[in-house]
């Protein structure tokens, strides 16, 4: 059975994550998998730290999203003897005969459009996501969350929609020794206490709520994802010392987690976090919103905030930064919580929801 897996979004972090750590997993265990690789220079986030191909690859043209892909992966697919097609977003192709799986993160623009980054945007996801829920042969949810909303959003029972949780690459995110810890923040230029932040700048990622409730009395906070303009942008004026990287390349982000002091992470809604999952793989505290999913996936590693309440924000970075005690509790629970998970497991959930969907 010969799978394509829909990689051409590999550039953003989210999507990058799970495709390139399904990919892995799918190569690990022998599976024949071809990834749709992007054709051309990196366009999306992450730009030239977009991870590599993991496994053998066809390159596709057509970008995600536009007319172009509903000719370009049909034949695509056809040309490669594809049994099973892995769609990592909405952007399914129509015009294949070749079984549909269909990953859903979650369902956030689909049920709130205003939070979409244009109105645009927000009338595609509302005329998109129902379209290619009905055509996947398949639909798999990252996460119990997602499935429930799923459940509610479409009626969906277990006939057709499958639970499989992503994976973690143990290999990659896990405590590193101080010597590198130290070489990467003179590198780019961290102190040597800071509470950091990992992602984008997207306003579901409530970036601002952080910014208002950071100040002068706390570690400098390190932004790994925005740059400067993307924080000016939010227009809110920091009060404390705030330190915007750009993008980060993954090498450098173990060390990061490994010397931070904890991982924030304040989004609006969350189906899962990655982020969190390589802090407390990293030994790395996490405070957290109580958006989406994030309370079970944080668990006992970490402390939960409501997401817009600045004040609540303000009291837990005053906690984390003045109790020793409090974060190496929370840093020491964060790699049994996340010790389970790999994408080689991961891999073997989707190898099965592959061969009923091309039965």
């Amino acid at each position: 059975m010969r799978v394509a897996l829909d990689a051409r979004m590999v550039g953003l972090p989210g999507i990058g994550r799970f495709v390139t750590g399904l990919w892995t997993g799918l190569v690990a265990i022998d599976a024949d998998v071809i990834g749709l690789w992007p054709a051309g220079p990196p366009r999306h986030w992450l730009g030239p730290y977009r991870p590599a191909p993991a496994g053998r690859y066809e390159t596709i043209r057509a970008r995600p999203f536009l007319p172009g892909e509903q000719v370009e992966l049909p034949l695509a697919l056809r040309r490669i003897g594809a049994d099973v097609h892995h769609a990592a977003h909405f952007n399914v192709p129509y015009a294949t005969r070749v079984p549909v799986v269909l990953t859903v993160y979650d369902l956030f623009l689909y049920r709130d459009p205003s939070k979409a980054r244009s109105r645009a945007a927000g009338a595609y996801y509302r005329v998109a996501v129902p379209l290619a829920v009905r055509r996947a042969h398949a639909v798999v949810a990252l996460s119990k969350f997602t499935a429930g909303q799923l459940s509610e959003s479409f009626g969906f029972d277990g006939d057709r929609m499958r639970v499989v949780e992503a994976g973690l690459d143990h290999d990659q995110w896990n405590p590193r020794p101080d010597a590198e810890v130290d070489a990467e923040r003179a590198r780019l230029g961290v102190p040597a206490e800071y509470l950091l932040y990992v992602g984008t700048a997207k306003r579901h990622k409530n970036l601002a709520t952080l910014l208002r409730a950071h100040g002068a009395t706390h570690p400098p906070l390190v932004l790994a994802g925005p740059t400067p303009d993307e924080v000016a942008s939010l227009r809110v004026t920091p009060r404390g010392r705030v330190l915007a990287l750009g993008r980060v390349p993954d090498r450098a982000l173990p060390a990061l987690y490994t010397g931070a002091l904890a991982l924030l992470l304040p989004s609006l809604y969350e189906a899962l976090g990655f982020t969190a999952l390589e802090a407390m793989a990293c030994g790395t505290a996490v405070i957290a919103s109580d958006g989406g999913h994030l309370p079970d996936t944080v668990g006992d590693a970490g402390l939960l905030v409501p997401p817009l309440d600045v004040a609540a924000w303000r009291d837990a970075l005053d906690r984390i930064a003045g109790d020793t005690d409090l974060r190496r509790r929370l840093a020491s629970a964060g790699p049994a919580r996340v010790a389970g998970r790999s994408w080689a497991e991961c891999a073997r959930g989707y190898l099965d929801v592959y061969r009923e969907a091309a039965e």
